[in-house]
Protein backbone atom coordinates (compact mmCIF):
# COMPACT_ATOMS: atom_id res chain seq x y z
CA UNK A 1 0.00 0.00 0.00
CA UNK A 2 1.65 3.24 -0.54
CA UNK A 3 0.10 7.49 -0.05
CA UNK A 4 -1.77 6.84 -3.33
CA UNK A 5 -3.72 3.96 -2.30
CA UNK A 6 -4.77 4.39 1.07
CA UNK A 7 -7.40 1.43 2.09
CA UNK A 8 -10.97 2.76 1.99
CA UNK A 9 -12.78 2.64 5.29
CA UNK A 10 -16.50 3.76 3.33
CA UNK A 11 -17.41 2.24 -0.04
CA UNK A 12 -15.73 3.21 -3.15
CA UNK A 13 -17.21 7.49 -3.18
CA UNK A 14 -14.46 7.63 -1.14
CA UNK A 15 -12.37 7.29 -3.89
CA UNK A 16 -14.00 10.18 -6.08
CA UNK A 17 -14.53 7.57 -9.53
CA UNK A 18 -16.74 9.96 -11.13
CA UNK A 19 -14.07 12.82 -11.29
CA UNK A 20 -11.56 9.98 -12.98
CA UNK A 21 -13.94 8.02 -14.71
CA UNK A 22 -17.31 7.98 -16.84
CA UNK A 23 -19.22 5.29 -18.37
CA UNK A 24 -20.50 5.81 -22.11
CA UNK A 25 -21.41 3.54 -25.18
CA UNK A 26 -18.39 1.34 -26.01
CA UNK A 27 -16.72 0.11 -29.37
CA UNK A 28 -16.12 -3.46 -27.36
CA UNK A 29 -19.26 -3.93 -26.12
CA UNK A 30 -22.54 -1.99 -24.78
CA UNK A 31 -21.28 0.30 -22.40
CA UNK A 32 -17.81 0.51 -21.06
CA UNK A 33 -15.83 2.68 -18.64
CA UNK A 34 -13.56 5.30 -19.72
CA UNK A 35 -10.51 7.63 -18.23
CA UNK A 36 -12.02 11.11 -18.27
CA UNK A 37 -8.09 11.87 -17.56
CA UNK A 38 -4.52 10.24 -18.10
CA UNK A 39 -4.45 7.40 -14.77
CA UNK A 40 -0.88 5.93 -13.28
CA UNK A 41 -0.40 2.50 -13.39
CA UNK A 42 -1.27 1.27 -9.70
CA UNK A 43 -3.89 3.98 -9.27
CA UNK A 44 -7.14 2.60 -7.76
CA UNK A 45 -9.78 3.70 -9.35
CA UNK A 46 -13.14 1.99 -7.47
CA UNK A 47 -14.69 -0.66 -5.26
CA UNK A 48 -17.04 -3.44 -7.18
CA UNK A 49 -20.25 -2.69 -5.32
CA UNK A 50 -23.43 -3.83 -6.02
CA UNK A 51 -25.82 -6.74 -3.73
CA UNK A 52 -23.75 -10.00 -1.88
CA UNK A 53 -26.01 -13.33 -2.65
CA UNK A 54 -24.71 -16.56 -2.78
CA UNK A 55 -24.25 -18.91 -5.49
CA UNK A 56 -27.28 -20.62 -5.04
CA UNK A 57 -29.24 -17.20 -5.07
CA UNK A 58 -27.71 -16.29 -8.41
CA UNK A 59 -28.50 -19.38 -10.07
CA UNK A 60 -32.22 -18.27 -9.02
CA UNK A 61 -31.56 -15.28 -10.75
CA UNK A 62 -30.53 -16.23 -13.79
CA UNK A 63 -30.99 -15.23 -16.56
CA UNK A 64 -32.60 -11.76 -15.54
CA UNK A 65 -32.37 -11.02 -19.71
CA UNK A 66 -33.73 -14.10 -21.57
CA UNK A 67 -32.19 -12.27 -25.25
CA UNK A 68 -29.08 -12.14 -23.33
CA UNK A 69 -28.77 -15.01 -21.10
CA UNK A 70 -25.04 -14.91 -20.80
CA UNK A 71 -24.76 -10.96 -19.69
CA UNK A 72 -24.69 -10.97 -16.45
CA UNK A 73 -22.90 -8.51 -13.46
CA UNK A 74 -21.62 -11.23 -10.98
CA UNK A 75 -18.36 -11.06 -9.75
CA UNK A 76 -17.03 -14.04 -7.40
CA UNK A 77 -15.64 -13.23 -4.17
CA UNK A 78 -15.29 -16.55 -2.86
CA UNK A 79 -16.39 -18.39 -0.26
CA UNK A 80 -19.63 -19.16 -2.16
CA UNK A 81 -20.49 -15.49 -2.14
CA UNK A 82 -21.21 -12.98 -5.19
CA UNK A 83 -21.62 -9.68 -6.03
CA UNK A 84 -24.47 -8.92 -8.20
CA UNK A 85 -23.27 -5.65 -9.65
CA UNK A 86 -27.00 -5.20 -11.16
CA UNK A 87 -28.56 -4.48 -7.92
CA UNK A 88 -26.92 -1.57 -6.24
CA UNK A 89 -24.51 -1.88 -8.71
CA UNK A 90 -21.88 1.10 -9.61
CA UNK A 91 -19.93 1.99 -12.95
CA UNK A 92 -17.68 -1.12 -12.21
CA UNK A 93 -20.29 -3.23 -13.78
CA UNK A 94 -19.58 -2.05 -17.11
CA UNK A 95 -15.44 -2.27 -16.91
CA UNK A 96 -15.03 -4.55 -20.37
CA UNK A 97 -12.85 -7.92 -20.69
CA UNK A 98 -9.98 -7.25 -22.70
CA UNK A 99 -6.88 -9.94 -23.28
CA UNK A 100 -4.71 -7.47 -23.01
CA UNK A 101 -5.98 -5.47 -20.59
CA UNK A 102 -5.10 -2.21 -18.30
CA UNK A 103 -6.92 -2.68 -15.31
CA UNK A 104 -7.07 -5.61 -12.68
CA UNK A 105 -9.52 -7.18 -9.38
CA UNK A 106 -8.03 -6.81 -6.22
CA UNK A 107 -9.31 -8.72 -3.64
CA UNK A 108 -8.66 -7.03 -0.16
CA UNK A 109 -10.79 -9.34 2.58
CA UNK A 110 -13.75 -10.03 0.27
CA UNK A 111 -13.89 -6.60 -1.24
CA UNK A 112 -13.30 -6.02 -4.83
CA UNK A 113 -11.28 -3.04 -6.20
CA UNK A 114 -10.40 -2.29 -9.64
CA UNK A 115 -6.83 -0.97 -10.07
CA UNK A 116 -4.28 0.23 -13.07
CA UNK A 117 -1.77 -2.17 -14.50
CA UNK A 118 -0.63 0.09 -16.54
CA UNK A 119 -0.84 4.00 -17.67
CA UNK A 120 -3.72 5.01 -19.14
CA UNK A 121 -4.41 7.67 -21.37
CA UNK A 122 -7.55 10.10 -20.59
CA UNK A 123 -10.29 9.07 -22.82
CA UNK A 124 -9.36 4.91 -23.13
CA UNK A 125 -11.39 2.70 -22.05
CA UNK A 126 -11.03 0.73 -18.99
CA UNK A 127 -10.47 -3.05 -18.91
CA UNK A 128 -9.92 -6.21 -17.52
CA UNK A 129 -9.46 -9.99 -17.92
CA UNK A 130 -13.02 -11.57 -16.65
CA UNK A 131 -11.20 -15.01 -17.43
CA UNK A 132 -14.39 -16.99 -16.92
CA UNK A 133 -14.74 -20.30 -15.56
CA UNK A 134 -17.54 -22.28 -17.80
CA UNK A 135 -17.74 -25.91 -16.14
CA UNK A 136 -16.69 -28.89 -18.93
CA UNK A 137 -15.23 -29.00 -22.44
CA UNK A 138 -14.13 -25.55 -23.78
CA UNK A 139 -16.02 -26.56 -27.00
CA UNK A 140 -16.27 -24.30 -30.39
CA UNK A 141 -19.48 -23.59 -29.85
CA UNK A 142 -18.76 -22.62 -25.98
CA UNK A 143 -16.25 -20.39 -27.33
CA UNK A 144 -18.46 -18.78 -29.87
CA UNK A 145 -20.62 -18.18 -27.28
CA UNK A 146 -18.35 -16.14 -25.06
CA UNK A 147 -16.32 -14.39 -28.23
CA UNK A 148 -14.39 -11.84 -27.05
CA UNK A 149 -14.39 -8.79 -29.17
CA UNK A 150 -11.21 -6.69 -27.44
CA UNK A 151 -9.26 -5.96 -30.34
CA UNK A 152 -5.93 -6.86 -29.02
CA UNK A 153 -3.29 -8.22 -30.76
CA UNK A 154 -2.84 -11.14 -28.63
CA UNK A 155 -6.43 -11.75 -28.08
CA UNK A 156 -7.32 -15.25 -27.18
CA UNK A 157 -10.86 -14.93 -29.04
CA UNK A 158 -12.68 -15.70 -26.13
CA UNK A 159 -13.50 -14.46 -22.79
CA UNK A 160 -13.16 -17.52 -21.16
CA UNK A 161 -10.20 -18.27 -18.50
CA UNK A 162 -6.69 -20.24 -19.80
CA UNK A 163 -7.67 -24.03 -18.55
CA UNK A 164 -5.21 -23.65 -16.02
CA UNK A 165 -6.88 -20.13 -14.39
CA UNK A 166 -9.90 -19.66 -12.93
CA UNK A 167 -11.67 -16.43 -12.30
CA UNK A 168 -12.93 -14.54 -9.69
CA UNK A 169 -15.90 -13.17 -12.36
CA UNK A 170 -17.45 -16.25 -12.97
CA UNK A 171 -20.17 -16.73 -15.60
CA UNK A 172 -23.28 -19.05 -14.64
CA UNK A 173 -24.34 -20.27 -18.49
CA UNK A 174 -27.69 -19.85 -19.59
CA UNK A 175 -29.87 -23.26 -18.74
CA UNK A 176 -31.04 -25.36 -21.15
CA UNK A 177 -34.76 -24.19 -21.78
CA UNK A 178 -37.36 -26.69 -23.25
CA UNK A 179 -39.03 -25.80 -26.15
CA UNK A 180 -42.95 -25.59 -25.63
Amino acid sequence: MNALDPFPSKHANVLHPRSRITVRRSPIHGRGVFATRSLVAGELICEYLGERISWDEAVRRHPRDLALPDHTFYFDVGNGTVIDGAVGGNSARWINHACSPNCEAEDREGRIFIRTVKPVPAGEELSIDYALFVQGSYTRQLRKRYVCHCGAADCRGTMLAKRAQRSRKEHIPAPARKLV
